[in-house]
């Protein structure tokens, strides 16, 4: 494939190769996206040529995306970079101030992180604060003491939650001895968090995150098809509830019009509960409340089925009477019947199923629609034809 004179950050997802671009071409790329996608980017390519990269990379980018590719995907230290400022606790203003005019015209901070003889973190310093003190004084005297520090190895996503209601603009990194290793953003914290909940509507339909606008269609196949495999033998499953009751619909046609309808309402309902569960899972609220949570599906999906049973029952026992079927009103029981339970059981296992995957260890949002939607197929379209085969057909 033919290089083109320009990459950007608007038409890199259209190559499947991006070895072929030179290496001033990708750093102008790897500089206009976020750090995360860049690292993302940069583990597709084999050692040798990474290597290569790197080497011929300005040396302060090399640096930095070093650092990243050493850390597991997800973590602090993968997003973290080196401060622009770092001072001694026992260095007086005089001296700070100096420091700081050299490299100010190189880079902006406004906070500079503060260590003692042994490089460990001991403080924070709001630059704004040594225009107010006397030159002599230390600046272990002035600096914000105990910090909130991150380790390099801790999860961003739960960094994110246990830091979400502080308005810390920057968290030093460190590592177990508490010795200093960079710092990371608020901002690239969020950042990173909401590229995962863009994520997760996709992978719940089984939706690679991989996958983008300017992906192409050989690509989507590769994606997507897997899942859809998968989700046709599980439709195989739900096909198979309704052959075992095949004699039931051959003699009642008029259940055959509400199979849709309860699939369709009961697989709504699984959706909603589990779009809250992922949620609540990404932002780590769940916890111990995964029961209060079941207790409340199960209020929940009394009343939406007992509301929406209530009118197709109504609908049904119209048609049954218009037919003249002398099981008119047990068919509308049974419509009302199928729809609370189909309604109940889909919410708990909307519920549900994201905490079993989790607790198996597997992404909650990992095609969790596919297997929800079997489960209230086979559980909706069960329920109505077993009672109708138990009270109308066996009687």
């Amino acid at each position: 494939m033919r290089a083109p004179e320009l990459l950007t950050n608007e038409n890199y997802k259209k190559y499947e190769d991006l070895s072929i671009f030179s290496t001033k071409q990708l750093v102008r790329l790897f500089t206009s996206i976020p750090k995360l996608t860049t690292l993302s980017l940069l583990r597709e390519f084999d050692q040798d040529f990474i290597l290569r990269f790197l080497d011929d990379c300005p040396e302060h980018l090399a640096v930095q995306w070093k650092k990243g590719l050493k850390f597991k995907p997800g973590t602090v230290g993968e997003l973290m970079h080196y401060p622009p400022l770092v001072l001694n606790g026992n260095q007086n203003i005089e001296d700070t101030i100096a420091k700081i005019k050299t490299i100010h015209k190189q880079k902006q901070f406004t906070y500079g992180i503060i260590i003692d003889d042994t490089n460990k973190v001991t403080g924070v310093l709001v630059i704004k604060d040594v225009f107010y003190h006397e030159p002599d004084t230390l600046l272990k005297d002035i600096c914000l003491k105990n910090p909130v520090c991150l380790k390099a190895e801790d999860d961003v996503i739960e960094t994110f939650i246990k830091n979400s209601g502080r308005q810390i603009p920057e968290f030093p990194v460190i590592d177990n001895e508490g010795q200093l290793l960079g710092i990371l953003r608020g901002s690239h914290i969020v950042e990173s968090h909401a590229l995962q909940l863009s994520a997760q509507s996709g992978l719940m339909v089984g939706a690679s995150p991989e996958e983008g606008i300017d992906s192409s269609w050989i690509k989507g196949v590769k994606l997507r098809g897997p899942w859809l495999l998968i989700n046709l033998i599980t439709a195989f499953v739900a096909g198979a509830v309704v052959g075992v009751f095949q004699d039931t619909i051959d003699q009642i046609v008029l259940l055959a019009m509400f199979l849709p309808i309860l699939a369709g309402q009961s697989g709504n309902t699984g959706a909603q509960a589990l779009a809250v569960l992922i949620r609540e899972l990404t932002l780590g609220e769940v916890g111990s409340k995964i029961t209060k949570q079941l207790f409340k599906e199960t209020i929940m999906g009394l009343i939406h089925g007992f509301v929406t049973g209530a009118i197709c029952a109504g609908v049904m026992y119209w048609l049954a009477t218009q037919q003249n079927n002398p099981h008119a009103l047990t068919l509308a029981i049974i419509i009302l019947v199928s729809m609370m339970a189909s309604c109940v059981v889909s919410g708990l296992m909307g519920a549900y199923v994201p905490v079993f995957l989790k607790k198996c260890g597997a992404d909650p949002a990992a095609a969790s629609s596919i297997f929800l939607t079997t489960g209230t197929d086979v559980v909706s379209m069960g329920v109505m034809l077993f009672l109708a085969t138990k009270f109308i057909i066996n009687t």
